[in-house]
């Protein structure tokens, strides 16, 4: 495990705590190739439909998207306990 990977976990951890605009946190999560590179292939694809979700809310305005912007944040959050436990983070 990189010594990266739980500074980079805990940076995006507290991105959805901080309830980061949604424009800012898709460009962070976005640029973290090399976390996802760090894990299996299903992590990035699971990471891809979530963010691309986020994108669609946040393209349409929270309130007429079919998807709630607080799930897919728990979403990520979820995403993020599943990768730190791979990672043995």
């Amino acid at each position: 495990m990189s010594p990266t990977h739980p500074q980079t976990l805990a940076r995006l951890r507290a991105s959805l705590e901080q309830n980061a605009p949604l424009s800012q946190m898709l460009t962070e999560w976005r640029a973290e190739t090399g976390l996802v590179a760090a894990l299996p292939p299903r992590f990035g694809e699971v990471l891809e439909a979530i963010l691309t979700r986020l994108e669609s809310a946040a393209s349409f305005g929270e309130e007429s998207c079919s998807f709630s912007v607080g799930d897919l944040r728990g979403q990520l959050s979820l995403w993020l306990d599943k990768a730190a436990a791979r990672l043995g983070a």
